[in-house]
């Protein structure tokens, strides 16, 4: 691992557009302008983000990237190249970047996407278990077709963009389907609780 300097700077924004390639292909959506992404990249560079590269070699196979904002340092990207994944690669980046950050504070943040399970699980393997973040949106004019899922947080119902790739096992998959026929049918959150209250009273005997 090696802290970003100009000489690798290429590298970065190479591998930046690669992760945000890979990240709107699995959304659906389409990518931005290559040299969008590479001037993203330098920016950060140059206002002085926590930036790490993984080197296999002389080669750049991956990189992390933390800013801080309010005095909290938070993980934006994490990447390593595909044909490297599955070496500890991206926990060994985690740990430097941690072991930087502890230098200024005790705690280090991220959001996850919650259709992303593969992030999830990767997070949830190094120790990151607690999600604080619920982003809301308003439709103010057509959604352009977009598919979405049903899911929810103490029986409030919120939706999340499906994915292209998805990795939703059947249980869930049927899960999100019985409670988008809850809500529509006029379930409520009051329902809901006191219909999973008894479930699991009754599964713990």
């Amino acid at each position: 691992m090696e802290f970003l300097t100009e000489k690798r700077l290429p590298d970065f924004q190479t591998l930046y557009t690669e992760f945000f390639m890979e990240l709107r292909g699995k959304q659906g959506w389409k990518p931005a302008e290559e040299e969008a992404y590479r001037k993203e990249a330098e920016g950060y560079f140059r206002g002085g983000d926590l930036i790490f590269l993984a080197l296999e070699g002389a080669n750049a196979v991956g990189f992390i990237r933390v800013s801080s904002r309010e005095g909290c340092f938070w993980v934006e990207e994490i990447y390593v190249r595909r044909e490297f994944r599955g070496k500890g690669i991206g926990r060994a980046l985690v740990e430097r970047v941690e072991e930087e950050v502890k230098k200024h504070d005790s705690s280090l943040y991220l959001l996850v996407l919650p259709q992303d399970k593969d992030a999830i699980g990767f997070w949830k393997r190094l120790g990151y278990d607690l999600i604080n973040t619920v982003e809301l949106t308003k439709d103010l004019g057509p959604s352009n077709g977009m598919a979405f899922h049903t899911v929810e947080l103490l029986g409030e119902r919120f939706r999340i963009f499906g994915w292209k790739g998805e990795k939703f096992t059947a249980e869930e998959r049927r899960f999100m389907e019985l409670l988008e026929e809850f809500y529509k049918k006029g379930g409520t959150k009051k329902e809901f609780l006191e219909l999973v209250n008894r479930a699991l009273e009754g599964w713990l005997g």
